[in-house]
């Protein structure tokens, strides 16, 4: 029963946000006004301090214990976890030229006591109606497979199984080609009950993107996601109340710029990160190699004890009169280290906590284009590191599929 409560409240708050906002140039009615404006005042809590980054957004540390996550009813008994009961990854195995980005972005930093959250923009909330179609599994076979042909993937698939978290290192690149109606988008999808009813199917998902209409800008950002209705709605970043941030440091809505940043034949950059379920309290870690940043809380993902399967690679959207835009590095997965994007040192968390690599069998490549639009490369090895390549420069109109 709670969990059915819990499903319905986070419906009827999504439903209430987005309902009848299709695009920001559309005028809003007095009414939406209202209730924009006052979910704005819900979410940016008074700070105790703001933070300007180097791209211009705004960031204010927020006391820990009045972030908005615990304005959701189903949080009311929550107990803040300030940390995960298991031991973080602190280190993927990487090539020397791989470098991971360590740069917050900001000439100061937030006090004890608070946590670090990028201030919501009204424009963004007006947005949130479109952002399900960028964050739909489109490579899956789950029954949650977009059939909208605005939309491209090269993803690695796993098998069926009982997953306890995913860890990986990810390479970040620029890319200024993104069309001010396009995204891409470079993730890893955790999916739930696949046994269930479909519209009940819980993803968690991150990674980074670039989406110009989202954001006014093309800055190559780390997300992350979540759905509790298979994509009829969902939460972006902090959009919503749901995800519980507990870094002071680093968090959803960080752009990459820099020297965070991969360049075509030299230096490579990349961040790694994990999600891993708390063997303890049963919430959804999400880490990078050197920051616990928070956790999605059991009571917000009922049919998510376990992920049942493990998506990751990219996917792209554009509209129907324009060639797609470039995914991963922009370049083919053919073309290797150093040119083409990669998730390195792939691993998945096992029902006894243990990280491992797949092997041969365990995952398969799809995608719904040609080759030379966009690639994914990355069979699973006899033994090593599981490393996958994948992307390609797009260019795809609708007509050009057969």
């Amino acid at each position: 029963m709670a969990s059915l409560m819990c499903l319905i409240y986070l419906i009827l708050l999504f439903s209430l946000l987005l309902c009848s906002i299709e695009g920001r140039n559309i005028p809003l009615t007095e009414e939406e006004e209202l209730e924009i404006e006052k979910e704005l005042q819900s979410l940016n809590k008074p700070p105790v301090k703001t933070l300007k980054s180097f791209t211009g957004d705004l960031f204010d540390c927020i006391e820990m214990y009045k972030q908005p996550a615990f304005d959701n009813p189903v949080l009311k008994n929550h107990k803040l976890q300030i940390r995960p009961s298991f031991l973080t990854k602190r280190n993927v195995t990487m090539d020397e030229k791989f470098k991971p980005p360590i740069d917050p972005g900001f000439n100061d930093t937030c006090p004890p006591g608070t946590v670090i959250i990028r201030r919501t923009r009204k424009e963004e909330l007006i947005m949130a109606k479109e952002l399900p179609k960028y964050f739909r599994n489109y490579g899956s076979s789950y029954g949650v497979l977009d059939s909208s042909d605005k939309s491209y993937f090269a993803i690695m698939q796993s098998v069926r199984a009982r997953f306890h978290g995913f860890q990986c290192g990810i390479t970040t690149w620029a890319l200024p080609n993104v069309g001010p109606d396009q995204s891409t988008t470079n993730q890893v999808w955790m999916l739930g009950d696949l046994d269930g009813p479909k519209e009940d199917l819980n993803v968690i998902q991150t990674g980074w993107h670039v989406i110009p209409k989202l954001y006014d800008d093309k800055f190559t950002r780390f997300f992350t996601y979540f759905t509790i209705d298979n994509h009829k709605t969902g939460c972006m970043n902090l959009l919503c109340k749901g995800f519980i941030q507990v870094s002071a440091i680093f968090g959803p809505g960080h752009a990459f710029t820099g020297s965070d940043l991969s360049t075509y034949g030299g230096k490579q950059a990349y961040f790694s990160f994990e999600i891993r379920k708390d063997p303890e309290l049963g919430h959804w870690w999400l880490s990078t190699a050197d920051e616990n940043l928070g956790y999605w809380p059991k009571e917000v993902l009922p049919s998510l004890d376990v992920a049942k399967a493990i998506d990751f690679g990219g996917v792209v959207y554009s509209p129907n009169n324009e060639g797609s835009p470039p995914m991963g590095s922009g370049y083919l997965a053919e073309e290797g280290i150093g040119k083409s994007s990669y998730f390195m040192s792939v691993s998945y968390i096992a029902d006894d906590q243990h990280a491992f690599t797949p092997g041969i069998g365990w995952a398969r490549g799809l995608q719904n284009v040609p080759d030379k639009y966009y690639q994914i490369i990355g069979p699973n090895p006899d033994s090593g590191a599981w490393n996958v390549a994948y992307g390609g420069p797009g260019g795809l109109f609708n007509s050009s599929i057969v």
